[in-house]
C-alpha cells in the first residue's frame, strides 16, 4: 500500500494525510460537533422507539444500535444511532437527517409520555479513533453502540464504541466538556485529524452517509446498510411491509457500491455511463487519494453491467465492491 506521507499537501492541508495515518495506525481526534444530539426521557423511550425504528434497541442497560427512520412508503428520512445513557436515551444523527428526526420522534412523544429534548446546541461529539484509542482511555473496551462513562482532563463523558468506519469512540457531552477532553487527548498523544482525513477512511470503507449516500428518496435495501440498520424479527414499524417485501420478494432497483474512479476532478452528482447510456451516480468522492486511486462510492442501476467498461465523464471508473 503507498505510504501516505508521500501523498502531495496542497496548500490548504484539506488532503494532508497526518489524519489518515493517525486513523490507521494511531489515535486521531476528529470534531464532530454538528450533529443533531436529542435525548429522550420518561416513561419508556425505548418502548416508544421500537414503535418507530427500522432496528431493536437492545435491552442492556447501556447498549446501543444503528437505525432509521422510514416514512410509510418505506423511503428513508433519518439514520441513527441510539445510545442508552443512565435513565435516558440519546439520538446522535448527521445533521442533514436531525429536522426529521426531531419531527418524527417528537410527534410520537407526547402518546408515549416521553419527554424529547434538543441537546445540539449545548453538547457537541469528539470522535477518537484508531488502533490506538484504548490505550488513550486507560484500556477501556466498549462494543459497537455500547456506552461507558469516561473521565478524561478532569471533566465526565459518555464514551461510545464505533466500529466502523475505523475502531474507536465517540465522546459526547456538554460542549465545554468536550473541548477539554480534545486538548488533553492531543496532549497524550492523540493526533488532530481533518473531516478529509474521516471521509476517506468512511469511503475506503464502504460506509454510506446520510445528506450525501443516503436521501429521503433511498429505500433501505439500496444503500447496503440493510443489514445493519434492520431487523427482521422486531414488530411492526413505519415503512415495514416496503421493506420485507424489497428483501424477501425482489430485488432494488439500484445498489451502493464502492468504485475507484481514473478521473481525479470527479466530483459528487455525477452520472455513470456504461455504453453511452446514463446507470448511475457518483454520491460520495474521497479527498485524498489511495494508491493512486480516487475511491467513491456511488449508484448503480440493475440493469448495470458492474464487470463491463464504465465511465465517468471522459475516464473510467471501476467496481471494487458493494458498499458496506
Amino acid at each position: 500500500m503507498e505510504d501516505l506521507r508521500e501523498v502531495p499537501q496542497n496548500a490548504g492541508g484539506s488532503n494532508n494525510p497526518a489524519g489518515l495515518i493517525a486513523l490507521r495506525e494511531g489515535a486521531a481526534v476528529l470534531d464532530r460537533s454538528g450533529r443533531t444530539l436529542l435525548r429522550l426521557t420518561g416513561k419508556d423511550p425505548v418502548g416508544m422507539l421500537n414503535a418507530v425504528l427500522t432496528n431493536e434497541v437492545p435491552k442492556e442497560a447501556y447498549g446501543g444500535v444503528y437505525a432509521m427512520l422510514l416514512n410509510p412508503k418505506g423511503r428513508i428520512q433519518a439514520d441513527l444511532r441510539v445510545v442508552k445513557a443512565g435513565e435516558g436515551v440519546l439520538i446522535d444523527t448527521e445533521p442533514e437527517g436531525g429536522e426529521a428526526a426531531r419531527e418524527i420522534l417528537g410527534r410520537y412523544a407526547p402518546f408515549s409520555r416521553v419527554r424529547l429534548e434538543d441537546l445540539s446546541v449545548s453538547w457537541s461529539v469528539l470522535g477518537l479513533y484508531g488502533p490506538e484509542t484504548t490505550g488513550l482511555l486507560g484500556g477501556l473496551e466498549a462494543a459497537e453502540h455500547a456506552s461507558v462513562e469516561v473521565e478524561i482532563g478532569g471533566v465526565g463523558l459518555l464514551a461510545v464504541g464505533v466500529a466502523l468506519p475505523v475502531r474507536g469512540y465517540d465522546l459526547i457531552g456538554p460542549s465545554e466538556a468536550v473541548e477539554a477532553a480534545r486538548e488533553r487527548l492531543v496532549e497524550l498523544g492523540a493526533t488532530p485529524a481533518e473531516r478529509a482525513a474521516y471521509e476517506t477512511a468512511r469511503i475506503e470503507a464502504g460506509v454510506p452517509r446520510f445528506g450525501a449516500d443516503i436521501t429521503p428518496d433511498n429505500f433501505p435495501g439500496e444503500t447496503a446498510a440493510l443489514d445493519r440498520a434492520v431487523s427482521f424479527e422486531k414488530g411492526c414499524y413505519p415503512g415495514q411491509e416496503t421493506v420485507a417485501r424489497m428483501r424477501y420478494r425482489g430485488h432494488p432497483n439500484k445498489t451502493l457500491y464502492r468504485l475507484a474512479l481514473e478521473d481525479p476532478q470527479a466530483q459528487a452528482g455525477a452520472e455513470i455511463l456504461q455504453n453511452a447510456k446514463a446507470v448511475g451516480k457518483v454520491t460520495s468522492v474521497a479527498p485524498i487519494p489511495l494508491d493512486g486511486r480516487v475511491l467513491a462510492l456511488g449508484y448503480l442501476s440493475r440493469g448495470a453491467d458492474t464487470a463491463g467498461p464504465l465511465t465517468c465523464g471522459e475516464a473510467g471508473v471501476r467496481v471494487l465492491g458493494t458498499a458496506s
